[in-house]
């Protein structure tokens, strides 16, 4: 395997580091490739630093006789973007390999639908009473279903834990619905209806990630589109020539009457660098992490109503919630974005500041036709490589 690299203005350490770690990282990768010519695959790596030797960005493009694979990474740490950038590109090679190899097909020859089966019509009035009945118990934890599946999707996909797009928050929340359908009877009457509920999106999730990951995802890599080149900071020349097409500057009203309500616009700047960082860092949580923290500082519930909704004890929920907020609050300190003196205040407060969407009202009105008899539920047909083996 032929390699190429190219090191732009990093510091001293990078360039002595980077050749050692890639010189290891391509001996890990080189078994991964064995079904191809070893005088056909190519691999280029790039490493820059900012103009301020802060951020590293990291780029690799591997080129295969059947394609091209690219990965990119960035961070502070020359050695550990490398070694992420790395094992993202065996991941994808493996899935490319495995594409290659159909196994998809062969893996799987009994396929099924586990998500978006329709809803099957009621069978006599009794059902039918049934499911009205079920509906008006859960339609006021509706936007509760759909935001506690929203969120927690949206970080199994920042983790990596799901392949981002592969799973679909509605089709997920009409399975949240669809099991509490089929378990109205035995919920357990210790819980509260939006208790129960909440309970159900996370063993739904929990269980359709883990169904995501043992499937093949059908965009593994990307073989076709060429890799993003890695961003740069502007030159002198590029700011000159921004500078010469803008607009001439026109007084506008609010530059004539201070706005004393106003934020200041740099407090807003740092805030939203904390929040960035911050849900950056919630994503890499354990599950049971995050779930503790949003229900006490964001939902406001107590040690003991969380323990019962979690399942643990009150010295757990304790214990987790302290060791998570101190973690969140180390990566922030580490950022430079608040003091080491700061105590957890900042982390509490952003969290309690996260915004909850309700349910779209099409979907609302879906959900209640289908439990009506009028439509069904979970109607959108998956594409075959979404559908989980048996």
């Amino acid at each position: 395997m032929e390699v190429i690299r190219a090191f732009r203005n990093l510091d001293r350490h990078g360039q002595q580091r980077a050749p050692e770690v890639i010189e290891e990282e391509v001996r890990q990768l080189e078994p991964h490739l064995v079904r191809f010519r070893e005088d056909l695959v190519r691999l280029e790596v790039v490493a820059s630093q900012t103009r301020g030797k802060t951020r590293i960005q990291v780029s690799l493009r591997l080129q295969l006789p059947s394609g091209v694979i690219a990965a990119q990474e960035e961070g502070f740490v020359i050695e550990p973007v490398l070694r992420k950038a790395f094992a993202d590109l065996r991941q994808r090679v493996d899935r490319h390999v495995a594409r290659l190899k159909h196994e998809s097909e062969y893996k799987r020859p009994a396929r099924r639908r586990r998500i978006g089966a329709p809803l099957p019509p009621a069978w006599d009035a009794a059902e039918a009473d049934r499911r009205q009945l079920f509906f008006d118990l859960i339609e006021d934890h509706l936007d509760t279903i759909y935001d506690t599946v929203r969120r927690e999707l949206t970080y199994l996909e920042c983790s990596g834990s799901v392949p981002a797009g592969y799973l679909s928050v509605g089709d997920i929340v009409d399975a949240t619905i669809l099991n509490g359908l089929n378990r109205f009877e035995r919920r357990p009457t210790e819980f509260s209806v939006r208790d129960w509920l909440t309970q159900l999106a996370f063993e739904t999730v929990e269980a359709e990630a883990q169904a995501a990951r043992r499937a093949v995802p059908e965009d593994a890599a990307s073989i076709e589109a060429e890799p993003e080149a890695p961003a740069e900071d502007p030159t002198e020349a590029d700011q000159a020539m921004f500078e010469f097409y803008q607009p001439d500057e026109v007084l506008m009203l609010e530059d004539l009457i201070a706005d004393d309500g106003g934020t200041d616009p740099e407090t807003e700047v740092d805030r939203h660098d904390i929040a960035m960082a911050l849900h950056r860092a919630i994503a890499d949580l354990a599950p049971v992490e995050r779930r503790v923290l949003y229900r006490m500082y964001l939902e406001d519930a107590t040690i003991a109503e969380t323990a019962h909704l979690l399942g643990l004890t009150e010295a757990e929920v304790l214990k987790i919630a302290e060791n998570a907020a101190e973690t969140l609050r180390g990566t922030l300190v580490e950022a430079g974005l608040i003091g080491e003196a700061s105590g957890r205040a900042p982390v509490e407060r952003e969290i309690a500041r996260t915004q909850c969407l309700p349910q779209p009202v099409e979907d609302r009105r879906r959900v209640a036709a289908a439990l009506a008899g009028a439509e069904t539920i979970g109607t959108t047909e998956l594409k075959p490589e979404q559908e989980m083996d048996q």
